[in-house]
């Protein structure tokens, strides 16, 4: 497995905060509250991308040393790791 880079950590945050858990035996979205729609995961990734250009710069470095984190620790457990398209 690839190791998450700064957007894609913000991006999990972002949509476990913007969605809504379901109610257990709800399968499909005809189920689902009209309330609270949950937003399919291209609208989640597109409001995610609007609020990360949004960041300051400060706010973004959380993100970046997170993946720092992220990154040396999958290094220590795939040390000949290389990603390859």
């Amino acid at each position: 497995p690839r190791p998450r880079n700064a957007f894609i950590i913000f991006r999990c945050e972002y949509s476990r905060q913007h969605t809504q858990p379901r109610a257990l035996g709800t399968d499909n979205d005809d189920d689902a509250d009209a309330d609270t729609p949950n937003p399919t995961a291209k609208t989640l990734s597109k409001r995610a991308a609007e609020a990360w250009k949004q960041l300051s710069m400060s706010e973004k470095e959380r993100y970046k040393a997170l993946a720092d984190k992220e990154r040396e620790q999958h290094a220590r457990l795939y040390p000949h790791y290389r990603f390859r398209p």
